[in-house]
Protein backbone atom coordinates (compact mmCIF):
# COMPACT_ATOMS: atom_id res chain seq x y z
CA UNK A 1 0.00 0.00 0.00
CA UNK A 2 1.59 3.29 -0.93
CA UNK A 3 1.74 6.23 1.31
CA UNK A 4 -0.86 8.46 -0.23
CA UNK A 5 -3.51 5.48 -0.08
CA UNK A 6 -2.44 4.69 3.41
CA UNK A 7 -2.46 8.75 4.17
CA UNK A 8 -6.07 8.63 2.41
CA UNK A 9 -7.26 5.54 4.47
CA UNK A 10 -6.27 7.25 8.09
CA UNK A 11 -7.84 10.70 7.07
CA UNK A 12 -11.33 9.06 5.73
CA UNK A 13 -10.97 7.04 8.75
CA UNK A 14 -10.62 9.97 10.98
CA UNK A 15 -13.54 11.94 9.16
CA UNK A 16 -16.13 8.48 9.51
CA UNK A 17 -15.20 8.30 13.30
CA UNK A 18 -16.24 11.71 13.84
CA UNK A 19 -19.02 11.27 12.33
CA UNK A 20 -20.23 8.09 14.28
CA UNK A 21 -19.87 9.83 18.18
CA UNK A 22 -21.11 9.71 20.62
CA UNK A 23 -21.12 6.63 21.62
CA UNK A 24 -24.88 6.74 22.43
CA UNK A 25 -25.82 7.59 18.97
CA UNK A 26 -23.42 4.83 17.58
CA UNK A 27 -25.37 2.13 19.77
CA UNK A 28 -29.01 3.14 18.19
CA UNK A 29 -27.83 1.90 15.10
CA UNK A 30 -29.75 -1.27 14.38
CA UNK A 31 -26.64 -2.78 12.84
CA UNK A 32 -24.05 -1.50 14.60
CA UNK A 33 -25.83 -2.48 17.79
CA UNK A 34 -26.05 -6.02 16.37
CA UNK A 35 -22.53 -6.28 15.73
CA UNK A 36 -21.56 -4.66 18.73
CA UNK A 37 -23.27 -7.17 20.61
CA UNK A 38 -21.98 -10.38 18.71
CA UNK A 39 -18.37 -8.58 19.12
CA UNK A 40 -18.73 -8.54 23.16
CA UNK A 41 -20.31 -12.03 23.20
CA UNK A 42 -17.26 -13.86 21.16
CA UNK A 43 -15.13 -11.54 23.71
CA UNK A 44 -16.77 -12.70 26.52
CA UNK A 45 -17.04 -16.58 25.66
CA UNK A 46 -13.12 -16.91 24.69
CA UNK A 47 -12.28 -15.41 28.10
CA UNK A 48 -14.59 -17.69 30.01
CA UNK A 49 -17.05 -15.41 31.33
CA UNK A 50 -20.36 -15.61 30.91
CA UNK A 51 -22.48 -13.93 28.02
CA UNK A 52 -26.06 -15.05 28.56
CA UNK A 53 -26.93 -11.18 29.54
CA UNK A 54 -25.74 -9.85 26.29
CA UNK A 55 -28.38 -10.93 23.95
CA UNK A 56 -30.90 -9.15 26.10
CA UNK A 57 -29.19 -6.05 26.30
CA UNK A 58 -30.88 -2.93 25.14
CA UNK A 59 -29.33 -0.03 22.86
CA UNK A 60 -28.70 1.79 25.81
CA UNK A 61 -25.25 2.70 27.04
CA UNK A 62 -26.11 3.17 30.94
CA UNK A 63 -27.86 0.08 30.96
CA UNK A 64 -25.02 -2.20 28.98
CA UNK A 65 -22.59 -0.53 31.10
CA UNK A 66 -24.96 -1.22 34.44
CA UNK A 67 -24.50 -5.11 33.27
CA UNK A 68 -20.71 -5.07 32.34
CA UNK A 69 -19.70 -4.17 35.72
CA UNK A 70 -22.15 -6.54 37.57
CA UNK A 71 -20.78 -9.42 35.78
CA UNK A 72 -17.26 -7.99 36.59
CA UNK A 73 -18.41 -7.78 40.13
CA UNK A 74 -19.58 -11.59 40.07
CA UNK A 75 -16.39 -12.37 38.52
CA UNK A 76 -14.52 -11.28 41.36
CA UNK A 77 -15.80 -14.27 43.50
CA UNK A 78 -15.39 -16.52 40.34
CA UNK A 79 -12.52 -18.69 40.31
CA UNK A 80 -12.72 -19.61 36.61
CA UNK A 81 -12.91 -16.07 35.24
CA UNK A 82 -10.09 -13.35 34.94
CA UNK A 83 -10.75 -9.78 34.09
CA UNK A 84 -7.35 -9.75 32.77
CA UNK A 85 -7.84 -12.37 30.58
CA UNK A 86 -10.97 -10.47 29.03
CA UNK A 87 -9.44 -7.43 28.40
CA UNK A 88 -6.50 -8.69 26.60
CA UNK A 89 -9.16 -11.11 24.35
CA UNK A 90 -10.98 -7.24 23.67
CA UNK A 91 -7.58 -6.05 23.26
CA UNK A 92 -7.16 -3.69 25.77
CA UNK A 93 -3.79 -2.88 27.16
CA UNK A 94 -1.93 -3.10 30.67
CA UNK A 95 -0.29 0.36 30.28
CA UNK A 96 -4.36 1.43 28.60
CA UNK A 97 -5.60 0.48 31.73
CA UNK A 98 -3.22 1.55 34.20
CA UNK A 99 -3.82 5.33 32.39
CA UNK A 100 -7.64 5.27 32.39
CA UNK A 101 -7.71 4.25 36.01
CA UNK A 102 -5.33 6.64 37.14
CA UNK A 103 -7.39 9.41 34.76
CA UNK A 104 -10.34 8.41 36.52
CA UNK A 105 -9.23 7.75 40.14
CA UNK A 106 -12.32 9.10 41.36
CA UNK A 107 -14.17 6.09 40.14
CA UNK A 108 -14.61 2.64 40.91
CA UNK A 109 -12.29 0.12 39.29
CA UNK A 110 -14.81 -2.22 37.87
CA UNK A 111 -16.51 1.52 36.59
CA UNK A 112 -13.86 2.34 34.53
CA UNK A 113 -13.09 -1.08 33.12
CA UNK A 114 -16.89 -1.28 31.73
CA UNK A 115 -16.53 1.80 30.34
CA UNK A 116 -13.03 1.02 28.74
CA UNK A 117 -14.66 -2.25 27.21
CA UNK A 118 -17.63 -0.62 25.93
CA UNK A 119 -15.54 1.69 24.03
CA UNK A 120 -12.71 -0.57 22.36
CA UNK A 121 -15.75 -3.60 21.61
CA UNK A 122 -17.48 -0.63 19.55
CA UNK A 123 -14.00 0.63 18.06
CA UNK A 124 -13.15 -2.86 16.97
CA UNK A 125 -16.87 -3.10 15.70
CA UNK A 126 -16.47 0.33 13.83
CA UNK A 127 -13.26 -0.08 12.66
CA UNK A 128 -13.99 -4.11 10.98
CA UNK A 129 -17.44 -1.82 9.39
CA UNK A 130 -15.52 0.77 8.05
CA UNK A 131 -12.68 -1.08 6.65
CA UNK A 132 -15.67 -3.57 5.01
CA UNK A 133 -16.97 -0.20 3.50
CA UNK A 134 -13.67 1.02 1.71
CA UNK A 135 -12.60 -2.56 0.13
Amino acid sequence: MGSDTFEWKKSAFKIYMEEVIPIENQLSSRDLFDAFKSQLTKDFEQSNFPSDFIKDLPADYTRIHEKIVDELHRSETRADTNVMTLLYSIDISEAQLKKYLREHADKNHLVVIADLIIKRVLQKVVIKKFYKQSE
